[in-house]
């Protein structure tokens, strides 16, 4: 006789994908070319040397929308009363050509990472992958499914917009077609007042 059961998540990690919803213009194409053009070696790809892409002014209006997602994520994610928003910290543009890829890893010193995917494959996205420093068994999966999967790939185009928290694993798997994989990358952190005066543990944090 088969019993009647219910499986519930419990603590989502909260996957955010929206789109740019616009062409990116000339101009901002000829700023992501310039920065691209003093890219330095990463591990397994390549990364612009200005850390602080967002901060130049052909991407203004980028920088503006990407913040707005931000400030949805947080009311949706954390629901806070808390004074606080978070606020763009770094961020940088990423390239990997064919055999190219983007090891897995994840971001300190940011509460929320994001990608904006600038130049992508017909089939192309990334990839996240379980924390799994405090799994004591190995069982082989007969049919992954959202408990036992050790990765999940989220597709992705041109103009999309993926937020994530920092502290999740995710890379980019290696690039088969013969192009110039574009991503801009950003890392947030709070700004402002988190935590209680009453239980000593308010913090006030100021960021430009």
């Amino acid at each position: 006789m088969s019993q009647q059961h219910e499986i519930m998540n419990m603590f989502a990690t909260p996957l955010y994908r929206a789109s740019l919803q616009r062409q990116f213009t000339q101009n901002e194409i000829e700023c992501f070319r310039q920065e691209l053009a003093d890219s330095v070696p990463a591990i397994s790809n390549l990364s612009s040397r200005n850390k602080q892409v967002l901060n130049n002014p052909g991407l203004a209006q980028i920088k503006a929308s990407l913040q707005e997602h931000l400030d949805t994520y947080l009311q949706s994610v954390f629901n806070t009363s808390n004074d606080v928003r978070l606020m763009l910290t770094q961020s940088w543009l990423t390239l990997s050509r064919i055999g190219e890829s983007h090891h897995a890893h994840t971001h300190p010193n940011s509460v929320v990472s994001g990608v904006l995917y600038i130049n992508l494959a017909p089939s192309d996205g990334i990839s996240f992958h379980r924390n799994e420093d405090n799994v004591w068994h190995e069982l082989v999966a007969a049919q992954e499914n959202y408990f036992n999967a050790k990765s999940y790939f989220v597709s992705t185009q041109v103009g999309d917009i993926v937020l994530f928290p920092s502290n999740v694993k995710h890379g980019v798997r290696e690039v088969k077609e013969n192009i110039e994989r574009v991503s801009l990358s950003f890392n947030s952190f709070f700004s402002g007042n988190i935590g209680r005066e009453e239980f000593a543990n308010s913090l006030s944090i100021s960021l430009p």
